[in-house]
């Protein structure tokens, strides 16, 4: 019988699980001196970031004053949650066959084939919501106005507290995980995705390229006194 494809690409998956949970708490030290390093110039140029903070703001505000309450508001971060796993699981080649979302926060996704690490982990790191805001602003017209940067601060926003309130001890996704997986590699997912999202808002591809340089930045320096001294080790 031929093996489907889900099938072949999971045993690599399950392989790369933990490969990736300790790049991601090597990563977590960087990925927040980079960010450190992005704040400082967000406070040194705050006007750039005026359209990101009034659309987070405004969605926090809308969300707690009327969203968070209402049951159409429920269904929405269920059905983004759901729809993330499902594009993860297309993304590691499983069919998927239905999803639904209700506004009591219950959903669920059916997909052919076995579940893995990479589907269960995705909705409390990926910001699906994020992207489909991204394109949005990008089909939007008088692309002169600040549409982009609004709409990822809504975004960024969104995705923060849609993670805050599914990220609990008795969501079954995070059982199945494991608690020392998510503790190594969620912190350093969260913030990759915070960092890449402000860097864009702050100074687009020019503030991602910064983000990333700084974020090697400490492995440079480190790289370099240790060649240093291996250079007057010789010497001696």
């Amino acid at each position: 019988m031929v093996k489907a494809w889900s099938e072949r690409i999971d045993p690599v998956v399950a392989w790369l699980k933990w490969p990736s949970a300790a790049l991601a708490a090597l990563a977590s030290p960087l990925l927040a001196w980079a960010l450190a390093r992005l704040l400082w110039r967000c406070l040194i140029g705050p006007w750039l970031l005026l359209p990101f903070v009034s659309g987070g703001l405004l969605f926090f505000i809308v969300w707690r004053r009327w969203l968070g309450k209402s049951r159409w508001g429920k269904a929405l971060i269920t059905l983004e949650h759901e729809m993330t796993h499902a594009l993860f699981a297309w993304l590691t080649l499983h069919p998927v066959l239905s999803m639904w979302a209700s506004g009591d926060e219950v959903g669920h996704v059916r997909f052919r084939g076995q579940p893995n690490w990479l589907i269960a982990v995705a909705p409390y790191f990926f910001p699906t919501a994020a992207l489909l805001m991204f394109l949005i602003a990008f089909l939007m017209p008088f692309q002169g106005l600040p549409w982009r940067s609004f709409l990822l601060g809504v975004a960024l926003s969104y995705h923060i507290i849609s993670t805050y309130r599914e990220t609990h001890r008795d969501q079954s996704d995070l059982r199945y995980l494991g608690t020392l997986f998510c503790w190594l590699f969620l912190p350093a997912a969260n913030l990759a995705v915070l960092g890449f999202l402000l860097a864009y808002a702050h100074g687009g591809a020019d503030g991602i390229h910064q983000w990333c340089v700084d974020a090697w930045e400490p492995v440079a320096i480190a790289n370099e006194r240790f060649q240093l001294f291996n250079s007057y080790g010789k010497l001696d």
